[in-house]
């Protein structure tokens, strides 16, 4: 397939700078460097590679890849292959990502040796290089291919204890990718950090555009993306410019920013999404430090991806202390709704609706649930909604402020998760009567999840038995999704309308007490 041949909407703009840009480099790790030829070649021998695996365009095809260049090649292959791409994260539970795999109807999964091995139940039929294509066999109850409009399937913490399969189209990319583009501050021999877990939609974000506009995606690995020092120390020996890190990253990074400059960390966007953003006095002095970078504030959900963006000024002064989160990208709207989706009037608080060309195609195999958040606009019934259940209003100057959540599903170090996958997981246990997990914390950094717990009958060992449901949970749920401490109550406290009074938990005393706590 020619560059100039491609007719996935998305990789358009990446094709063209094959064409003009060949031998410009593409992606680089610490130890391998493509050029754009290269990645067009690679990536269109994934392509061929899952269709002689008889994996035809609309099926769901398994991405099981640790962090390097194999990983953005097999995402730009499997587009182009018409595939339907499903992350499964390597660090994940191996019972996670096989719920994920029968729920997606997973044959074909791409992946290296080391993941494959501890899932287990896939065997490798062809190898490329360091790259293992490798099929179930029998293993699955296979449903028919997902469709060829879809262009990947990320899977989220679910309310009834299983995970959801969100679906999102090649026109949501294709809009996506073309508004990021036009928006960024990057461009031509730019070069963006892939930090972005496989998992996580934003690994789009990060790459697509970057190569769209004749940058350079950059591969990091585990031990420099979540050390803050180690993360500095890269940014400068690889001359990043531009990050899309969840806002607690953006925070522990300024702890470490006292001598950074615009000749050592020639940054010039960092973007962040999925926690409120504060200007906080380290962050304002970071900014300052490094003049030439702006701060982005983007908001969304899974569903959406990106449907809101604010870039902050350049002069810290005039930032404010908990910045909006902007106005709709291109092809998007947001409005304050009331609960039947009509607007109310600026000012008053109501729930975020999403319209138009950011809105997915709804959940796998979830049909129910779809029909409850994935809507029609009740303003013209031809373009699609999404009911977010955030809470949010227009401010005086026309902005939209974000102000939380309506239900359980929370936002911790930029996961989005729902409560009630972890308490459904915990409940399962026959020892426990009843298990409710809050978010404790009110700043970025400090905010964790806690669980309380109302046992059958007391244990013996209170810690004991604690830590062992902790332990139990590690094996079920992927590590942000485990509480970091879990508490034995004789009662839970309610509102006066019966209800858990999850405030009051979440204001708790969490000091270790006789009742017993496990850290």
């Amino acid at each position: 397939m020619s560059p100039a041949a491609s007719t996935v909407p998305a990789l358009r703009a990446v094709a063209e700078r094959v064409r003009l840009t060949p031998h410009v480099e593409a992606v680089c790790s610490a130890h391998e460097s493509i050029d754009y030829h290269g990645l067009w070649e690679r990536s269109a021998q994934v392509a061929a590679r899952v269709g002689q695996l008889g994996a035809v365009p609309g099926a769901a095809v398994g991405v099981h890849l640790e962090r390097s260049i194999d990983l953005v090649v097999t995402l730009v292959g499997l587009l182009r292959s018409g595939c339907v791409a499903v992350p499964l994260d390597v660090g994940y539970p191996p019972d996670r990502l096989r719920f994920m795999c029968a729920d997606a109807g997973v044959e074909l999964i791409i992946g290296h040796r080391g993941p494959l091995d501890r899932l287990g139940g896939f065997t490798t039929v062809v190898t490329d290089g360091e790259v293992h294509y490798a099929t179930a066999g029998s293993a699955w109850a296979v449903p028919d291919p997902v469709g060829d409009k879809i262009a990947y399937i990320v899977y989220t913490s679910g309310s009834t204890g299983r995970p959801k399969g969100v679906l999102y189209g090649h026109h949501n990319l294709a809009n996506l990718v073309a508004w990021q583009s036009e928006a960024s501050e990057c461009g031509p021999g730019d070069r963006t950090l892939q930090f972005a877990p496989a998992s996580f939609d934003v690994i789009y974000q990060e790459v697509l555009p970057t190569l769209g506009e004749g940058g350079t995606v950059v591969c990091c690995d585990e031990d420099d993306r979540l050390d803050p020092q180690l993360l500095w120390d890269l940014i400068e020996r690889e001359r990043i410019n531009r990050l899309f890190i969840p806002f607690v990253m953006i925070q522990s990074l300024a702890l470490f920013a006292a001598e950074a400059t615009p000749e050592t960390h020639p940054l010039r966007e960092i973007l962040t999404s999925g926690e409120q953003v504060q200007s906080t006095a380290a962050i304002r002095a970071m900014f300052t430090r490094l003049p030439d970078c702006r701060l982005v504030n983007q908001w969304g959900t899974t569903e959406t991806h990106v449907a809101t963006w604010y870039r902050l000024p350049a002069d810290v002064v005039d930032w404010v202390d908990l910045p909006s989160i902007g106005r709709p990208i291109t092809g998007t709207d947001v409005r304050v709704c009331d609960p039947t989706g009509r607007p109310v009037p600026d000012g008053e608080v109501g729930e975020l609706w999403i319209t138009g060309a950011a809105v997915g195609p709804g959940y796998l195999n979830l049909p129910e649930r779809t029909a409850r958040s994935y809507r029609t606009d009740p303003l013209d019934a031809a373009v699609p909604a999404y009911c977010t259940g955030d809470l949010g209003r227009v401010t005086p100057d026309g902005f939209l402020e974000f102000l939380g959540r309506q239900d359980t599903q929370v936002k911790v170090r930029g996961f989005r998760i729902e409560l009630g996958e972890i308490e459904s997981v915990l409940a399962a246990d026959p020892s426990v009567g009843q298990a409710v997990v809050v978010v404790a914390g009110s700043a970025a950094e400090e905010r964790n999840l806690r669980a309380f717990l109302v046992p059958r009958s007391v244990p013996e060992d209170v810690p004991a038995w604690t830590a062992g449901l902790l332990t139990a949970l590690r094996d079920r749920l992927p590590a942000y999704m485990v509480p970091v401490r879990a508490e034995v109550v004789e009662a839970l406290p309610r509102t006066p309308s019966g209800k858990v009074d999850r405030l009051a938990l979440a204001a708790w005393d969490t000091r270790p007490t006789a009742s017993g706590d496990s850290a």
